[in-house]
């Protein structure tokens, strides 16, 4: 009974720490992002300033121009006026000694006070604002999806599944046989590795899906890119694109010959349950009877990809995919 109450109280103390820290890291998380985004507001508030600026020093430019030549032209019109008294002979002259003294310019009928690129960039401001709305609801329809881990319903693709292997009507068991079956030619058929894919792929969002597994060893589960090569003999890793879990000769492993790296568990697994995190760029493999970690591969290159279930069969091996 001691023992029972210690291994308990272990557990909670586990659980709480646990929970703690990923507190911690969610805070951590959130409070980074908004230093992120008022740093970003502020330099764009900044260039916006400065834009303010130019505007008003082109206006102030232009309308101590104007205010300039009508100050010029005032001063003409009163200088001739007092000259208009004069004799005709006298008067000539004077016109044409005022008229060079001030120089007098046609005033431009519509002055360019502010260039182009102004105008475009006051442009580009409103188009940033249409960006900012739309990937503010993009984030915000994420992080909401993301927030909520969605289970899902798994069913077996035929058309990309290897000759070598055989699934029920419902398409939700499969396993390898000794003899490839005569199969239609098609471009999503797997030929050298027996391999299934499932119908439906994830680019966004978090998911989970659940398999059990037979006591035989020849096979494995995961991810891999809808863009996977089906056709030749490739290695089955992450750098073809593959992220999976399974058992290979009475142990079990990541990966396959001959990249595998085998894992320390001595127990007997007979439910797995695939984790599929795309924006954290991770996968996890869990124990789904007793949700112990199995492995995880984090900072998985999935951005920009679909991705689809995977499973790979040999030597007898049998799968049956969760309801």
């Amino acid at each position: 009974m001691l023992t029972y109450r210690r291994e308990t109280e272990q557990k909670v103390w586990e659980m709480l720490d646990l929970i703690k820290r990923e507190r911690e890291n969610t805070v951590a998380e959130f409070r980074e992002l908004q230093r992120w985004l008022e740093e970003q507001e502020k330099l764009l508030l900044a260039r916006m300033e400065e834009t303010e600026k130019e505007i008003v020093a082109r206006r102030d430019e232009c309308l101590a121009k104007q205010v300039e030549e009508l100050s010029s032209l005032d001063s003409l019109i009163e200088e001739m006026e007092e000259k208009h008294q004069q004799p005709s002979s006298k008067l000539l002259q004077d016109i044409g000694r005022i008229l060079k003294k001030y120089q007098v310019k046609k005033p431009s009928e519509n002055p360019v006070a502010f260039p182009l690129e102004l105008k475009w960039r006051i442009w580009d401001y409103s188009d940033i604002s249409v960006f900012l709305k739309g990937i503010t609801k993009q984030f915000r329809d994420t992080l909401k999806g993301g927030l909520q881990l969605q289970k899902a319903n798994v069913i077996l693709d035929p058309e990309t599944a290897h000759p070598g292997l055989a699934f029920s009507k419902d398409h939700k068991d499969v396993r390898a046989v000794v003899k490839d079956q005569c199969l239609p030619q098609n471009p999503k058929r797997f030929e050298i590795w027996r391999f299934i894919l499932g119908c439906q792929g994830f680019s966004t969002g978090r998911h989970c899906w659940e398999i059990t597994v037979g006591s035989e060893w020849g096979w494995a589960v995961g991810v891999a890119k809808k863009s996977v090569n089906r056709k030749d003999l490739i290695s089955l890793g992450p750098e073809e694109g593959i992220w999976q879990f399974g058992k290979w000769k009475q142990g079990y492993s990541v990966n396959f010959p001959p990249g595998y790296t085998k894992l320390p568990l001595t127990t007997d697994l007979k439910r797995i349950r695939v984790s599929l995190n795309c924006e954290g760029g991770q996968v996890t493999f869990s124990d789904a009877e007793t949700a112990a970690l199995l492995y995880t591969f984090s900072e998985a290159a999935l951005a920009g990809e679909t991705l689809l279930p995977s499973f790979f069969l040999n030597n007898y091996a049998c799968l049956t995919l969760a309801p």
